[in-house]
């Protein structure tokens, strides 16, 4: 779980040697992976939706890296435009959502306008939270048991047809 996302990383070797020689079975794998990530999103979106904000405010990213494979769920973000104090797009909402969680890690410098951005927060959109992660704490265990699952019978299928 990232700052603003949530990842399932690794795979790399098991991605690979199906890449190389059951590809069949890696479009599988990634079905599966796809399935819980558009659940993770659909869950995360919901909860946004109750804000009385609408669209899109989540995304699905694949990206394969030097450093392994990475399926992520993150805040569609977007920006402000110059000149504007306040924008409701859905991905800029939902980024801020996710990363107003408290005046913690603020510079001391910032601690009165993080406390006076999560109060503009809460008088607009009530109490809102952190979608994605109140998300993923629903379907965490789900999740990775969905996902060990399909591994667990990708490597059975792959190890029962070099035989």
């Amino acid at each position: 779980m990232g700052a603003g996302s949530v990842n399932v990383t690794g795979l790399v070797e098991t991605r690979a040697l199906l890449k190389r020689f059951e590809p069949d079975l890696l479009k599988r794998l990634d079905a599966r992976l796809n399935a819980v990530a558009r659940d993770l999103k659909s869950g995360a979106e919901a909860s946004f939706a109750r804000t009385g904000a609408g669209g899109s405010a989540y995304r699905m990213r694949t990206r394969s890296k030097a450093t392994g494979f990475v399926k992520s769920v993150t805040a569609s973000g977007g920006s402000v435009s110059p000149g504007q104090k306040w924008s409701s797009s859905p991905g800029v909402l939902a980024a801020i959502f996710e990363f107003a969680d408290g005046v913690r890690s603020s510079k001391p410098e910032n601690v009165a306008r993080t406390k006076s951005l999560i109060a503009t927060l809460n008088s607009r959109y009530g109490s809102t939270g952190r979608f994605l992660w109140a998300a993923w704490d629903e379907r965490k265990e789900s999740a990775l048991a969905s996902i060990k699952t399909e591994v667990e019978a990708v490597e059975a299928e792959y190890t029962a047809r070099l035989r």
